[in-house]
């Protein structure tokens, strides 16, 4: 942007902010902008540009004011170290990772729920922070500026969002929230945004996008800082060997506050007129989408999940539910039900009554937009809407009765949108995959392999019944459970998978800090009685990893767990390759869980494992082993003649 624009975007936010008290808050916080000697400090505009003799072509650098800054954020000061009255201190930039710190930039110490920034406020101004915000006094900070606040979280929404220019409000957000479904449904969205020609960005689990361009957390675009030595090759490895360098990650599904403003500013500054992201509820109960304008919120469905940060799901929902009561404009704001869902009232009643709701559905006739017709199959999903700007006919790639449902939220965007039905049809279908979201590998196989996310509960049954719809023969499923995450979900997930697969491999998943047996026992705790208990006269628990046994016990093991085709293997690269070893025509293996991640968290390390890369390498090597005369039907596996 050229400096008339960034005096443009920061006086026309700055009188917004003077002329609504609304802006952002409902009630600005006692003490904010009521102390009259804190305006003596302010006597300049906000932005400064670069020297007046800088090149036409020279880039230059734009700062904001730190005490424009705080009067634009409508945040007044408890104290302030370091600097002069009338003194003129202009930030380049904000963070609050000390590591990310670049010259001239305001360091704000913020208290995340494992680290607290006030311990690397020194590493900061080291590493060249001029302006440090805090909460609490901090020490041996002499050579910056350090402005005490009574909450740096709430002064991070407010300042980030000032700083940047409320980049949310220059273009069309579309937040979506709901245990299942939210990744697919953005993309969907994603769609018919751009069907509609806007350039439209993505905020989720997969990546953050700006049209085609990844952005990093800095809202940059993203460039790798060291090579990946695994780029080239087909598969990992067993164990912790194949290291995760140079590739692409992100951390949150929802960014925090910071992030989140320098993301929508970056797809602002690629000429990005439209934000589809996923809004999870952590990030809802912490508040980082406080200072995002929402012009559309999408429920799509709540079971159970994160119990493990919200401990209720009263307290689950109701996280969630602040996405919705943040619509209170009739003339732009629309709220997106799915009305199928047994919550849905909840949500529709937590939206200002003068809101528009649009509901959808497949099984509630009353909903705006309804599936009449769907036609299900291993190749692609048919569906037929109705809806109040007209019928809409799909023919989508993406398979599954819950792909029918993410179809449906996001028809429902584009009619809240003002999207015709056919604009609606062709953003749909033009949507071939999403990463990791039923995803199907196929290296000529006679069988389906469907790689998917589902991690949940619900996200496994409602995976496993699609398959099942679709005309699976025989499923084979593949899954785990992520460590430090909720244990409550385990042995329900494990009694899914056991009711509804043919053969079941436990795995890994994510084990992070927590031991691998113990996860893996929770889950087997979901099995029914006569299957933990098969076998009561052996006297080692046969429901393990055969190598943790002696070895004159391991083939034991193994055919007792052939006997009701259920197996733990520890090790996903075996268990993933066991199991398609193992699948016959028309059968259809479903590796559960990881999606679209390409790494696995383990002991505090993080390592290159990505399921489709497994799937692809298993596929094009077991038919050769097969083709040797091994069999492969059980385990361990052997010579056929022997």
């Amino acid at each position: 942007k050229k400096e008339d624009d960034f005096e443009s975007l920061f006086g026309e936010a700055t009188e917004i902010m003077k002329e609504d008290d609304g802006f952002l808050f409902d009630h600005p916080p006692p003490g904010f902008l009521e102390d009259e000697s804190f305006d003596e400090f302010v006597e300049k505009p906000a932005v400064a540009a670069a020297s007046e003799d800088a090149g036409e072509e020279e880039e230059q650098v734009f700062q904001y004011d730190i005490m424009e800054l705080l009067q634009a954020s409508q945040i007044r000061p408890k104290t302030i170290q370091g600097l002069a009255k009338g003194e003129r201190i202009a930030v380049a930039g904000m963070a609050q990772d000390s590591r990310k710190v670049q010259d001239g930039d305001l360091f704000i110490c913020y208290k995340g729920m494992n680290e607290d920034g006030h311990a690397y406020a020194r590493d900061a101004v080291d590493n060249g922070a001029l302006v440090v915000l805090v909460s609490e006094p901090v020490l041996d900070i002499e050579d910056a500026v350090v402005i005490e606040v009574e909450d740096t979280h709430e002064a991070v929404i407010r300042m980030s969002k000032a700083f940047y220019g409320d980049p949310s409000a220059q273009m069309t957000v579309v937040g979506i929230t709901g245990t299942n479904g939210k990744t697919t449904t953005s993309y969907l969205v994603r769609g018919i945004l751009d069907e509609l020609d806007h350039k439209t960005g993505v905020i989720g689990t997969i990546a953050y996008l700006a049209g085609d361009d990844k952005l990093n957390a800095e809202g940059e675009i993203w460039e790798a800082e060291e090579e990946d030595p695994c780029k080239f090759r087909p598969c990992s490895a067993p164990g912790k060997l194949a290291p995760y360098k140079g590739r692409y990650s992100i951390n949150n599904t929802t960014p925090d506050a910071l992030q989140l403003q320098q993301l929508q500013f970056g797809m602002l500054q690629v000429d990005s007129t439209a934000c589809s992201m996923e809004v999870s509820s952590h990030a809802l109960a912490l508040g980082r989408t406080d200072g995002v304008d929402f012009d559309v919120a999408v429920f799509t469905n709540l079971t159970q999940d994160h119990l493990d940060f919200h401990g209720t799901m009263e307290e689950y929902r109701e996280a969630k539910l602040k996405l919705f009561r943040g619509l209170h404009d009739p003339a732009r704001h629309r709220a997106v039900v799915n009305l199928d869902d047994p919550s849905a009232h909840f949500f529709i009643d937590a939206v200002d009554p003068q809101i528009p709701v649009i509901t959808y559905g497949m099984e509630n006739e009353d909903a705006d937009v309804f599936a009449d017709n769907v036609e299900l199959s291993l190749f692609e999903t048919a569906v037929g809407m109705q809806s109040p700007v007209g019928d809409i006919g799909v023919v989508s790639p993406l398979l599954g009765r819950p792909n029918v449902s993410n179809m449906l939220a996001a028809a429902a965007v584009g009619v809240a949108v003002g999207a015709n039905p056919d604009d609606i049809g062709v953003g749909l279908e033009q949507v071939e995959a999403v990463p990791g979201r039923f995803e199907m590998i196929d290296e000529g196989q006679p069988f389906a392999v469907i790689v998917d996310y589902a991690h949940t509960p619900d996200a496994l049954e409602r995976l496993l019944k699609a398959v099942r719809e679709i005309g699976a023969r025989r499923i084979i499923t593949v899954f785990g459970c992520g460590g430090d995450r909720d244990r409550t979900k385990r042995p329900i997930m494990g009694k899914i998978a056991h009711e509804l697969s043919d053969i079941v491999f436990v795995t890994m998943d994510n084990p992070r800090t927590e031991d691998l047996e113990q996860i893996i026992q929770d889950i087997l705790e979901g099995f029914p009685e006569e299957i933990r208990n098969a076998h009561p006269d052996v006297r080692f628990n046969y429901l393990q990893d055969m190598w943790h046994l002696p070895r004159h016990e391991m083939e034991q093991c193994m055919n007792l767990q052939n006997k009701v085709r259920r197996y733990v293997c520890e090790e996903r690269f075996f268990a993933i390759r066991c199991a398609i070893a193992m699948a016959d025509e028309g059968d259809a293996v479903v590796i559960a869980g990881k999606g679209h991640e390409d790494y696995v968290e383990w002991n505090g390390g993080k390592y290159w494992f990505e399921d489709q890369a497994e799937c692809r390498d298993a596929l094009q090597k077991v038919s050769a082993v097969q083709e040797s005369g091994i069999d492969t039907r059980n385990l361990p596996w052997k010579n056929a003649d022997a």
